[in-house]
């Protein structure tokens, strides 16, 4: 997954801390093994360094909070809604940008499922010459038809996306032993 693009992406519900952002791609891209919440942290360090994302204050408790800067948000938003895609994605980074921007905003996943579609309306050009090229062809034939399947699936459904963060503050510490 792209932590950097999800975390962008969660912060356009606005300023959060680190173990909030972990919960929060936990529940969004349940899909996903669980991340790492120093992986998390690390991003969120290497995000305020390039100057996408800014320290804005303390939670009640000392947590410091994240927020987006303008170049963050637009870096979020062009993920959230596909801008920068030229190729249909690996079916895991499929997964991630629709049931994350799904889950922020229908505006971005309006914006996305419609780049996505016309992406798979793009036919390759088949040109095989050996047996393994031919069925290279057809597994991405096949990965297409089902990407667009599931893409259907989405749209079918109702999302609603959540229009902040969980309520519930995740738990801090480690986990007691069994």
């Amino acid at each position: 997954m792209a932590v950097r693009e999800a975390l962008l992406g969660i912060l356009t519900l606005g300023p959060a801390y680190g173990l909030q952002l972990h919960a929060e791609l936990g529940a969004r891209a349940p899909h996903r093994a669980k991340t790492n919440v120093g992986q998390v942290y690390g991003t969120l360090d290497r995000l305020s360094t390039a100057g996408l994302v800014v320290h804005q204050g303390l939670t009640e408790d000392g947590l410091p909070l994240y927020a987006l800067t303008e170049a963050g948000k637009e870096q979020a938003v062009a993920w959230l809604e596909g801008n920068n895609l030229t190729v249909l994605p690996e079916w895991a980074d499929v997964q991630d940008v629709v049931l994350i921007s799904s889950s922020v905003s229908g505006q971005h996943a309006t914006a996305l499922l419609t780049k996505l579609g016309a992406l798979l309306e793009q036919t390759p050009a088949a040109n095989a010459q050996s047996p393994a090229q031919h069925l290279n062809e057809q597994a991405a034939m096949r990965y297409r038809e089902a990407v667009s399947a599931w893409l259907g699936d989405v749209q079918a459904a109702v999302f609603q996306p959540q229009p902040g963060y969980a309520l519930g503050r995740p738990k801090r510490g480690r986990p007691a032993k069994s």
